[in-house]
């Protein structure tokens, strides 16, 4: 099963109230899934698949050990996985997100002149991160 999303850009969402690109903070014990996937993808431009930025903010989230990595991962595919579309950064944080044609993720503001270029570029597959439950 293939979740990566290729020549994508996910837009911050219609109800986010984020102007600028905000980093996470909840200044709880627990990181929160933003947390995590932030710090996973602040200044690694095109590290991370939409797969491994999900699996691992799972591993992390859920305090698993590296010697149940192989285990864990075949758990955590063999059930359906909810995308990037549903990450706080594009609902809430206002970071938007670009795959690349490999499938690569980057962290964009909402607020810069590169999210507005990948907003209006006509080779990528633009969608929007969903909209938060009222």
């Amino acid at each position: 099963m293939n979740l990566n999303y290729y020549n994508t850009f996910i837009l911050v969402a219609e109800d986010s109230s984020a102007n600028y690109g905000e980093i996470p903070n909840t200044k709880r014990v627990k990181k929160t899934i933003g947390e995590i996937q932030f710090e996973l993808l602040y200044r690694n431009d095109y590290k991370y698949t939409q797969e491994e930025v999900l699996f691992e903010t799972h591993m992390r989230h859920k305090g698993i050990s590296e010697s149940e990595r192989a285990a864990e991962k075949e758990a955590f595919f063999a059930k359906s996985q909810a995308c990037m579309r549903t990450s706080p950064l594009g609902k809430k944080y206002g970071w938007g997100l670009h795959f690349n044609e490999d499938g690569y993720v980057k962290l964009v503001a909402v607020e810069s002149d590169e999210y507005q270029e990948f907003a209006n570029q006509k080779d990528l597959t633009i969608t929007r991160a969903m909209k938060s439950k009222r």
